[in-house]
């Protein structure tokens, strides 16, 4: 059964933490330790996809933009073709970022990561209450985490950060529309 936003439940000030490993200790700190003080103070909405005894994974989200002077021209011209064109000037365009996302160690490499990447693209473009064409992603920059993202249709934003700890990546929402038409 396809997993859904809107089925997951949402971090609050209530919510008790059920146990989580997914072998990256950067993100088995944040989930534990930082993703309550997060949403409480309003920097991320974190999602939570739990069995009664675990959480099988987790996605955290904030609002993000794809700005013009992080942007490499070559990319920039690429996005700005998919935009109506007086609307090209823009200096920014609306994005979701993910914040964090962690798989359980017992559910990853089983379509858990994909599910939970297309809940989230479906739910920008669907329920969505502001504008918002683009998801980004500061990957990190490991083979397995860039080629996870590549197979969901995230492209690199910029070729500045080859050698950073991350890489900034993002998917165009307008892909999906068109992918998910009943056309």
């Amino acid at each position: 059964m396809p997993i859904e936003i809107t089925n997951a439940r949402r971090l609050d000030q209530d919510s008790k933490l059920r146990p989580f490993d997914c072998g990256d200790s950067d993100l088995n700190d944040f989930f534990h330790k930082d993703s309550l003080n997060h949403s409480n103070e309003l920097l991320t909405v974190t999602y939570l996809f739990e069995s009664r005894r675990e959480t099988i994974a987790f996605i955290s989200l904030l609002n993000d933009k794809i700005s013009q002077e992080k942007t490499c021209k070559g990319t920039l011209r690429a996005i700005a073709k998919g935009i109506p064109h007086p609307k090209r000037t823009y200096k920014s365009f609306p994005a979701v970022k993910i914040g964090r996302m962690g798989v359980n160690i017992k559910y990853q490499r089983k379509g858990m990561g994909t599910e939970i990447l297309d809940a989230v693209k479906a739910s920008f473009t669907t329920a969505n209450k502001t504008g918002c064409r683009f998801v980004t992603v500061d990957a990190y920059n490991n083979p397995g985490t860039i080629g996870f993202y590549q197979k969901n249709g995230f492209n690199f934003l910029t070729e500045k950060d080859l050698k950073d700890d991350t890489r900034l990546m993002y998917f165009d929402l307008k892909r999906f529309v068109q992918d998910n038409s009943t056309d």
